[in-house]
């Protein structure tokens, strides 16, 4: 009896709650990364009883700039450990950013100007390539990353009005920090869904070489944990509001 009464007491005083990570956007929009739990205050006085059940999971949501409008979710996020440990919290935003006005998470999705939605992506696993998706790139590729000295980092979707790319950092690996030195690169004609042309180049569209992965302008910033806030460093970002016409 008295275990019974005990739980409906724990459960009675559960109360829906949340951990946020805010990852902020050059133009003031950003992502939320959020996750909702029930949290049961009283289960630290019972043995063996969880203080957080029911969690959703982490799901990303895009946050219109100046509005309480949210998108999403986005995304789903994995194996985020100690959220509110700053330095990881950083590494989560990068995944994130900005360009010609379109948001998006690396090699997953984007959302077009103007669209109310978020385009998921094909990852055709014969031409994604990077450090988290592994991969066999073509013979080709890895003659370039050889000459290079170079192994993959963090990647950028470019949306344009008649095609979607997808540029790939390219790092020393005989430096620290690593810098980019060039972009394994491949486009789509269809929104992100087929995906061609394969190549390694120095004529990027995104990524500033030179540069670290951290330094690029467009990735999204850390702006707050739960309360705590913090200041982002926001470098000007011209490729984050529009895109110079490109050679062809």
């Amino acid at each position: 009896m008295a275990a019974v009464l005990l739980s409906a007491t724990l459960s009675s005083c559960s109360i829906r709650t949340h951990d946020e990570i805010e990852c902020g956007l050059p133009e003031g929009s950003s992502f939320i990364l959020r996750s909702s739990y029930d949290w049961y205050p009283l289960a630290r006085f019972v043995p063996h009883t969880a203080e957080r059940l029911n969690e959703s999971g982490i799901l990303s949501y895009y946050k219109v700039k100046s509005s309480r409008i949210e998108i999403g979710p986005t995304s789903a996020v994995y194996g985020i450990r100690d959220y509110d440990n700053p330095q990881l919290a950083r590494q989560r935003c990068a995944m994130y950013g900005l360009i010609n006005k379109a948001p998006y998470k690396a090699l997953t999705s984007y959302k077009a100007p103007g669209s109310s939605t978020f385009t998921r992506l094909n990852q055709d696993r014969d031409l994604f390539f990077s450090a988290s998706l592994g991969g066999n790139p073509p013979n080709h590729i890895r003659d370039a990353l050889k000459r290079l000295k170079a192994s993959y980092g963090g990647s950028a979707i470019i949306w344009r009005p008649e095609k979607v790319i997808i540029e790939i950092a390219l790092e020393t690996e005989d430096s620290s920090p690593p810098l980019t030195v060039a972009v394994y690169r491949i486009e789509s004609l269809d929104g992100g869904q087929t995906w061609t042309n394969p190549h390694v180049t120095t004529e990027t569209e995104a990524f500033e070489l030179g540069r670290t992965f951290d330094e690029q302008c467009f990735i999204a910033r850390l702006i707050r944990i739960d309360d705590r806030r913090f200041k982002p460093d926001f470098p000007d970002c011209p490729v984050a509001f529009a895109l110079p016409e490109r050679k062809q």
